[in-house]
């Protein structure tokens, strides 16, 4: 078979790796960092949302576990005695826990005689 024109075969000493070459493989991890990575082996913790409505003003309150009805009224300053907690149209207990995002309406219950 007669050899390819522009084809050199290879000398017999010749491994065909080029030794000279600087690619700066040789060199990775060796010198000081040029930027920084912030890498983490855990996923963020979600949190929940909980948007809750009372006297005409949007309140969210944010939990990254679940959380109480009477939880979210404490966080928001609002003593439990003075509310109803609405769901849709439901009522829930305070003592209801929370799983996922949500939207509470506090009903200001009457009081007196």
């Amino acid at each position: 078979m007669a050899p390819r024109e522009g084809f050199e075969p290879p000398r017999p000493m010749d491994s065909g790796f080029r030794i000279h070459r600087n690619t700066g493989l040789c060199d990775l991890g060796s010198g000081t960092a040029t930027c920084e990575s912030d890498i983490r082996l855990t996923r963020p913790q979600p949190f929940m949302i909980i948007r809750v409505e009372h006297l005409g003003e949007g309140t969210e309150v944010e939990s990254s576990e679940p959380i109480s009805v009477s939880d979210v009224l404490e966080r928001m300053g609002v003593p439990p005695s003075t509310v109803l907690a609405v769901h849709g149209e439901t009522i829930v207990p305070h003592t209801s826990i929370i799983k996922s995002d949500t939207k509470l309406e506090l009903v200001v219950v009457s009081s007196g005689g």
